[in-house]
């Protein structure tokens, strides 16, 4: 909980429910269409206690970033978890990322590809996001894909390049989620499905 003030008077608000109320804003409306004071708005925050416990709108959305990342890696942690081995790991966290996609909170697509494409993948306070972003959930899909053939039978290069073919196919994904029909991202999705049947 963060202190504020209300005309001189303390007051309280949750951080984490105001770091989601924000996250759904930049999400639906982008980061440069999104002022501080469409944030204060969605919040019900005044902007002086904004700028006290979060900074400036750079540094806001930089923590949006970093926690928007933190949430998606524990996604994949959890679906990689649950995916066993061999091939049929890869089509089950498919599974997972379609149900997700189709269904919960991926229809709107990434954050962070979004944020990506609009702001070249840096924002002050978190210079080259998009990278580091990438790099991060490569490093969690090169865990599921050294599953796929057992163990001595392949080489760092090859899970660096399917894990990094992977996390292009799920990023491209995203981005029809966020505009395409269910037909057409299901295709899609099966058309990745016939991509990863190969690698047996």
């Amino acid at each position: 909980m963060a202190d504020t003030s209300t005309l001189g008077r303390p007051r309280s608000f949750d951080e984490a429910l105001v770091l989601d109320q924000v996250t759904a804003l930049f999400w639906r409306q982008g980061y440069a269409a999104t002022s501080m004071s469409d944030i204060v708005e969605a919040t019900g925050v005044h902007k002086p206690s904004l700028y006290r416990t979060f900074g400036t709108k750079e540094e806001l959305f930089a923590t949006v970033l970093r926690r928007y990342l933190d949430v998606r890696l524990d996604a994949f942690a959890r679906f990689i978890e649950s995916a066993g081995t061999g091939v049929e790991a890869v089509q089950y966290f498919l599974d997972l990322f379609e149900d997700n996609v189709v269904e919960g909170a991926g229809r709107d697509g990434c954050l962070l590809v979004m944020a990506s494409n609009e702001l070249h993948g840096t924002a002050p306070g978190f210079e080259n996001f998009g990278s580091q972003s990438r790099g991060a959930l490569r490093a969690a899909l090169s865990i599921l894909v050294e599953r796929v053939q057992p163990d001595g039978e392949s080489s760092d290069e090859l899970v660096a390049s399917r894990s990094t073919l992977l996390l292009t196919c799920l990023q491209g994904l995203q981005v029809i989620s966020r505009s395409g029909d269910l037909a057409e991202i299901r295709r899609h999705i099966d058309a990745v499905r016939d991509l990863v049947d190969t690698w047996r």
